[in-house]
């Protein structure tokens, strides 16, 4: 039998593609199309937000909270490429290629949904709203695929990219990389750079990126789609030192005051029931009492810093805030808030441990107390301030348990559409964000040739319009990682955390009572444990979940030099 030639064999593959995303509808009413704007923050914390209670200053994101609508049950993935993901995709992770995150377990490594990078089964946000006549734009973090130009976001339907490529890197000028056998890449159109722009600061140099491409497009007269993927306030901590001062005072007093305060504050809004109590302390992190004063002060900083970083944050979407109103874009721009997981108890020495480097890397910054946060340091919060943000849910981020896996979520629709409830209340996911705007851009998804997968998730579009959350009540979800697991059915979780992290057996709790996770009811209520159990065995099967031979990567306490 004759063959073709292999180059016609590859531009029959790409042909088909093309006709696969070309074959989502064009919106019915062009001219109506709305901006979308979907801003993602990196290791926040649930109430980093002042609309979520938080004491740091964010009034521009709560500003778009008073004009759109809050969750308070948005779900998310443990990590962050798991969580990019599932945005990107409306996917489960394990379909997507980015099964697990950073290390792999030598039992899924080939299996499909391991790949390490947002695999050709997944059609993007971005080349789902690009073949929509959408102009698409992307600044920040990528970390969906690193070893080959063709996984990286240029690649995947964005028209423009200034991107870091790793899952997170230093956020000055000086571009130092996690630990020292990943070095850190930025491409700006597919290109790497081999210098980051003078002055570069993470946080506001990927906003100035966004404003340029969308500025860039304004021409054309089509609607943008705008991906600012900060990569803020992901370790190691830095900010401005004017920024850091700001906050030099704010907590001197340590977690476990920041814990409570922050649980009275989510109480106060109505986010908490009034008679939650706080998660418990982990063994391994100390109450901040038992500090030595130097230990203290070192730490008050390292938590400045952070709270600087979430405020830079808030400033620059500000800035871009401003831009939209001047050029007339604001009233048309649907507006998207969230973060990628519960905040980060890994420290530069875990990163290290990971990498199995030595001292020496982490010698060469400069971490005395007055330089911490600015060119040349490195640290991060630790696994007491990550407590103190996760309040009042269990553990942070790396666990499946609410502290982990629990993100803030806001949505400002464009002027003219209706929304009702001012918070919402009912269970939803990250896969519900891509098929979300889909629906603000009437896009329909068409019938996929066979080697694509569709979306998982729910437009989240009539809960907000209309407020019916029956759908989303009484639909569950579930979730694996590092060998956790977890299944959420209404106001029933069930969690499996393996030994030594937990009991390695499953338990359940009441999540509209016990949002902590501190009242296991599996001996008290066995049926619908097991009800529960076999609703994440038929999530694991239909997701291709391969679980770990051995329980991996950030689960495990701080590793101490």
């Amino acid at each position: 039998m004759n063959r073709l030639p292999s180059f016609l064999v590859c531009l029959s593959t790409l042909i088909s593609f093309l006709i696969s995303v070309n074959s989502y509808a064009k919106p019915m009413f062009e001219d109506s199309r709305p901006n979308i704007l979907l801003i993602v923050l990196d290791d926040a914390g649930y109430s980093d937000l002042g609309a979520y209670g938080g004491e740091i200053a964010t009034p521009h994101i709560d500003k778009i909270a008073d004009e759109g609508v809050i969750f308070s049950q948005f779900h998310v993935t443990p990590t962050c490429s798991s969580t990019r993901a599932s945005l990107l995709s409306g996917m489960d992770h394990h379909r997507t290629g980015l099964g697990t995150h950073g290390v792999t377990a030598s039992n899924q490594k080939g299996k499909p949904g391991y790949e390490g990078y947002l695999n050709n089964k997944v059609i993007s946000l971005a080349e789902t709203m690009q073949a929509a006549g959408y102009n698409t734009s992307m600044a920040g973090k990528w970390h969906l695929g690193s070893r080959n130009k063709a996984t990286w976001p240029y690649s995947r339907g964005f028209n423009h990219t200034f991107a870091l490529i790793n899952g997170g890197a230093s956020h000055w000028q000086d571009n130092l990389p996690l630990f020292p056998s990943k070095p850190s890449i930025y491409s700006r159109n597919g290109q790497v750079l081999k210098k980051l722009p003078d002055g570069f600061y993470s946080t506001t140099s990927y906003t100035d990126a966004l404003i340029e491409f969308i500025d860039e497009d304004r021409a054309s007269g089509k609607p943008f789609m705008g991906y600012l993927a900060f990569t803020a306030p992901h370790n190691p901590l830095h900010a401005p030192e004017k920024m850091i001062a700001k906050y030099a005072d704010s907590y001197t007093k340590g977690w476990d005051v920041l814990q409570t305060s922050r649980l009275q504050s989510l109480k106060e809004r109505g986010l908490i029931a009034k008679d939650v109590k706080p998660q418990i302390r982990p063994q391994f992190i100390p109450a901040w009492n038992e500090l030595s004063k130097k230990e203290q002060e070192l730490s008050a900083r390292d938590m400045a810093i952070y709270a600087a970083m979430i405020d830079m944050i808030d400033q620059n979407v500000g800035r871009l805030f401003d831009y939209l109103h001047k050029t007339g874009q604001y009233k048309n721009t649907a507006i998207i808030i969230m973060s990628d997981n519960g905040p980060s108890k890994t420290t530069i020495a875990d990163y290290l441990s990971m990498d199995k480097a030595g001292k020496d890397f982490i010698k060469s910054f400069k971490n005395a107390l007055d330089n911490r946060g600015l060119p040349g340091s490195s640290v991060d919060l630790g696994p007491g301030w990550a407590y103190g943000l996760a309040a009042p849910f269990r553990m942070m981020k790396g666990y499946q348990s609410q502290g982990g896996i629990l993100s803030p979520l806001i949505v400002k629709l464009p002027q003219g559409m209706q929304q009702t409830d001012k918070v919402i209340k009912a269970p939803v996911h990250v896969m519900d964000i891509m098929p979300t705007m889909m629906a603000l851009a009437h896009i329909t998804p068409p019938k996929l040739q066979s080697d694509k997968l569709d979306m998982q998730g729910e437009s989240l579009l009539t809960l907000l319009r209309e407020g019916k959350d029956d759908k989303f009540v009484d639909h569950g979800f579930g979730g694996e990682l590092f060998g956790m697991r977890y299944y959420r059915h209404g106001k029933w979780k069930i969690l499996l955390m393996p030994k030594p992290y937990g009991l390695g057996e499953w338990q359940l709790y009441d999540l509209s009572v016990d949002p902590a996770e501190q009242n296991d009811l599996s001996a008290r209520d066995p049926d619908i444990l097991s009800r529960l159990s076999s609703l994440w065995q038929t999530y694991a099967n239909v997701n291709g979940v391969v679980e770990p031979s051995v329980p991996t990567a950030y689960a495990k306490p701080p590793a101490e030099f």
